[in-house]
């Protein structure tokens, strides 16, 4: 049998198309069986106050249509427009790391999206740490 399987911790919560669930006492495999369905462990959610990069405003809107609080008509084709814009920057590095991340989000695959964004955020904080290109001043010729 195929479909999303994740482990989740006693007492830990997540949420499945808009329902906030919490495990039992003991340590859990929770499958998903339909391809559409829209999961997040509360675990890996991002608070707001976090969202300070292009690829963590990514994140969160895929986090709010997970948990409804987005319209997928809206807000799907503003994510790919920002992942076009992020392709050229991360080509360099990997040409797949955007494809694949575009991918997964117009199947609406939004779980294995937001795990690929966790495992490039490291890349872009590396990127974002890096410092600005400084130009040196371009010493004119004097001609006499």
């Amino acid at each position: 049998m195929s479909g999303l399987v994740f482990k989740v911790a006693p007492g830990e919560r997540f949420i499945i198309n808009g329902a906030t669930l919490e495990n039992g006492d003991k340590p859990a495999r929770i499958r998903v069986v339909e391809g559409d369905a829209r999961v997040l462990r509360c675990r890996d959610a991002m608070h707001p106050s976090e969202v300070n990069t292009p690829l963590k405003q990514v994140y969160y809107a895929i986090q709010l249509l997970v948990t409804g609080d987005l319209k997928e008509d809206d807000t799907v084709p503003a994510i790919d427009a920002e992942c076009r814009r992020l392709e050229d920057v991360f080509s360099h590095i990997d040409a797949e790391l955007i494809p694949v991340l575009r991918s997964m989000i117009g199947r609406g695959n939004y779980y294995s999206a937001m795990c690929h964004l966790r495992q490039i955020m490291p890349i872009e904080a590396e990127l974002l740490a890096l410092p600005a290109a400084r130009s040196e001043p371009v010493h004119q010729a004097r001609v006499a």
